[in-house]
């Protein structure tokens, strides 16, 4: 009896054994059915949960490897590099704010990591938190890594700081031509409002990498600025066949559809399609906002405008349309409200202009 459960033991550390050989070797079928095997007697094994969960992160099966990850990390709350593996499995998952969180507990437990450090900057980018995305890319350098340098320099350009965009992408340009430097210095100089030098270096990305993400809703929104709208829409047509799941290409070219009095119905198509992957996206229910009321549905017009101001507080267009939208529905002590808001907004947005022309006399 001894010896035969000698036997059994050995098996199973065997069977554990052999999915880490499987998947070195990578021969990552046979190393699940190794691991899964091992755990239906020993479930409480963090490393053959763990490892289970890099088997199936190799294969691209994220969301089943934060299964195994978190399993593992509730047995051993302490053990580091299990945040920094969730951490990988939801940035290939593009769930960017529950990445953050586990770089951010990681780098609590190895604080300079670099990678967590570069994927943690990445994610606030992705989350549209500039500021903080830019003080995170500081935080690697001083740095010759192009990646990171592009990095903090979109998110210097995302938060109003095109000047110390342009000081980071001019180096890189001198180094040799880059599709994505191009890219940014066109957003840099499209937002020092030199329209004809960012389509410039917008179609010389082009020339690089025709199918770079984002380059056509750049190159239409310059010819939008231009008042060229045909060449605008194209632009952003061919963005969305290109990449047809992008939500902003969805936003932008729904709104442009709706406000060149386009179909209005392929536009309001676009815009709830880019709402149903970002429901908080203010432009976007503001736009559909718009549409629906045009089509006498002022309760969904109300949802949007108010979704619209929850993700942006101060955007003027939207509270006036609110108000607008209440007084016609006989609402008028919320009209008043949201007339008072824009009331406030516009009085904020005059009191800013007349200090900086201050600072300059």
């Amino acid at each position: 009896m001894w010896c035969l459960t000698i036997f059994w033991l050995l098996a199973q550390l065997d069977l554990y054994e052999r999915g880490g050989d499987l998947l070195r070797a990578g021969k990552l079928v046979e190393a699940e059915q190794a691991y899964r095997e091992h755990l239906k007697t020993h479930p409480a094994h963090v490393e053959a949960l763990a490892n289970l969960g890099a088997v199936l992160s190799r294969r691209e099966e994220f969301g089943a490897a934060v299964v195994q990850y978190r399993k593992a990390l509730e047995l051993r709350p302490g053990l580091a590099p299990l945040h920094l593996n969730l951490g990988l499995a939801y940035f290939k998952m593009r769930e960017w704010g529950k990445a953050v969180v586990e770089f951010d507990a990681f780098l609590k437990a190895q604080p300079g990591h670099r990678q967590s450090m570069q994927l943690r900057a990445l994610s606030l980018l992705e989350l549209e938190k500039y500021g903080e995305a830019a003080a995170a890319f500081e935080g690697l350098l001083p740095t010759t890594d192009a990646s990171v340098q592009l990095g903090l320099a979109t998110a210097y350009l995302r938060s109003d700081r095109a000047v110390q965009a342009q000081k980071i992408l001019t180096p890189l340009l001198e180094q040799g031509n880059s599709a994505e430097v191009l890219l940014t210095m066109g957003q840099a100089l499209y937002v020092e409002e030199r329209f004809d030098e960012a389509l410039d270096a917008f179609l010389k990305a082009r020339s690089l990498q025709p199918a770079l993400p984002t380059l056509g809703l750049h190159i239409g929104s310059v010819y939008w600025r231009k008042k060229q709208n045909a060449e605008a829409l194209v632009e952003w047509r061919g963005e969305l066949k290109r990449h047809p799941e992008s939500a902003e290409a969805q936003f932008t070219l729904g709104a442009a559809v709706a406000m060149s009095g386009g179909d209005k119905i392929e536009a309001e198509r676009l815009l709830r399609a880019s709402l149903a992957k970002k429901p908080k996206h203010a432009r976007a229910n503001y736009q559909l906002a718009k549409l629906v009321w045009q089509n006498k549905k002022s309760v969904e017009a109300v949802r949007c405008l108010e979704k619209s101001i929850a993700a942006d507080p101060e955007y003027r267009e939207a509270h006036y349309l609110l108000a607008s939208v209440y007084q016609g529905m006989g609402r008028k002590a919320e009209a008043a409200r949201e007339f008072a808001a824009v009331k406030r907004i516009s009085a904020k947005d005059l009191a800013t202009q007349q200090d900086l022309f201050s600072e300059q006399q």
